[in-house]
């Protein structure tokens, strides 16, 4: 069983009045949103090895550097761009793109290239090479996560040491042959972990459920993107291994939750467990040894892909009578998913609305996840819409009768160790977005 993006670093102590809290770069973002409707580019910048140079030079010299270095990076821009140090060696720049240029790359690579060039402070010539992530604002999209998206780009340089620049538009995965050779060893060298994306329903505006998304951070390779690992995961038969593991992290999360409230906690399985008989016995044996209420489990699988195989049914079945949710991932009008609706009568379904409303996104996708959703209703199916990123998705899909929600406009996932100290802050959020309109 498996779960299916690093946070901006903290302002620096080294001058309180240079630099904002991550909020405030978003407000900066959205208002400029509101002024301009001109594409913009969002760069992340690290100044490698900055602060090796900073012990050399000592404090008061690498503060006069910090503003040869913007202002070197002013000249390069339109005037109006915001640029904001988020710490000590981090710089966000967020500025307009020459008018009939939609793509940032040359903005960026102009940038990267001035930066390169010597830096010269009271005798001392430096060398400064920088680890930058460029992303398109794209309105469609919060403002928190287009300024994520830039600073997971920058950090993907700058684990592989740096001096270079990556688009989020175009990630590149690792290389086949080393993540193969590392990923067997990751449980042992504590590289997997487990985040939790939080689920609210539109009834009582209240975080209901978290769901567990499997993570790995190596040393080398940087984040690993699920979509790269996971196909892995099962070619080398570790499925099995991993997902007792993810059994044995998951449990004591759902018996600490339980003193906050009785949350549901839902794990994606692969179509590889689809086929292994010992997933059965292992959640039998878990809920056994655990002592947790059998409906405080849901498993959720994709419902394009579940096989019309008699014993596989069956198996679920027998799930079923212990009292485990069954939940339909990525749930469309579609006849695979209409067939997987008939022949496993799940608890719930999920709707991945993240493109809806988009300008790209295929006319008729609105009007077939609204399908999905009446289909759903009429079989007593609960829906929850993930992906859910703007407030114009949240009321499409509360218009829809969509039950629940889930995505970034409510919580992005986080790590699972900060559950008893995050909800608080979540259903507060909760309770706001999902509040009845006056």
């Amino acid at each position: 069983m498996h779960p299916d993006a690093d946070d901006i670093a903290a302002p620096p102590a080294w001058g309180a009045s240079d630099s904002v809290q991550p909020s405030a770069l978003v407000s900066a973002l959205t208002a400029r949103r509101a002024r301009t409707g001109r594409p913009a580019a969002i760069l992340a910048i690290r100044l490698d090895r900055f602060a090796s140079a900073c012990e050399t030079l000592g404090p008061r010299r690498a503060a006069r550097l910090h503003a040869i270095v913007q202002a070197r990076i002013a000249c390069l821009l339109p005037p109006g761009a915001i640029m904001h140090w988020m710490a000590a060696a981090d710089l966000a720049v967020i500025t307009a793109l020459p008018d009939g240029v939609p793509d940032p790359g040359p903005t960026a690579s102009r940038l990267a290239d001035d930066l390169s060039r010597p830096f010269a402070l009271d005798g001392f010539e430096l060398f400064i090479s920088c680890s930058i992530g460029v992303a398109t604002d794209d309105p469609d999209i919060p403002a928190e996560r287009s300024l994520q998206q830039a600073f997971d780009a920058m950090l993907r340089v700058n684990r592989q040491g740096g001096d270079g620049l990556a688009r989020a538009d175009k990630p590149v995965s690792p290389p086949a042959a080393p993540l193969l050779a590392a990923l067997p060893d990751a449980l042992e060298r504590g590289e997997l972990s487990l985040q939790l994306q939080p689920r609210a329903d539109f009834a009582g505006a209240a975080v209901s459920g978290y769901t567990v998304r499997l993570r790995w951070q190596h040393p080398v390779l940087g984040r690993v993107a699920p979509q790269d690992f996971l196909p892995a995961v099962e070619s080398l038969g570790l499925v099995g291994r991993i997902g007792n593991w993810l059994l044995e992290s998951v449990l004591p999360l759902v018996r600490a939750a339980e003193t906050i409230a009785p949350f549901q906690f839902t794990l994606l399985a692969s179509s590889a467990q689809l086929h292994r008989p010992q997933m059965v016995e292992a959640l039998a044996q878990a809920l056994d040894a655990g002592g947790i209420a059998p409906q405080r489990l849901c498993i959720e699988l994709p419902a394009s892909t579940v096989p019309a195989d008699a014993d596989i049914i069956a198996r679920f079945a027998a799930l079923r009578r212990r009292g485990l949710q069954l939940a339909l991932g990525d749930f469309d009008d579609s006849p695979a998913c209409r067939q997987a609706l008939a022949a496993l009568h799940p608890d719930s379904v999920t709707l991945d609305a993240r493109g809806l409303g988009h300008a790209r996104q295929a006319g008729d996708r609105a009007e077939s996840l609204r399908e999905a959703c009446r289909l759903a209703r009429r079989a007593r199916v609960s829906v929850c819409a993930k992906g859910i990123e703007t407030r114009q998705q949240l009321e499409a899909v509360r218009a829809w009768g969509c039950q629940s929600v889930q995505g970034y406009l409510l919580a992005q996932p986080f790590p699972a160790v900060w559950l008893l100290q995050t909800h608080a802050a979540i259903q507060q959020r909760a309770q706001e977005l999902l509040a009845p309109p006056a």
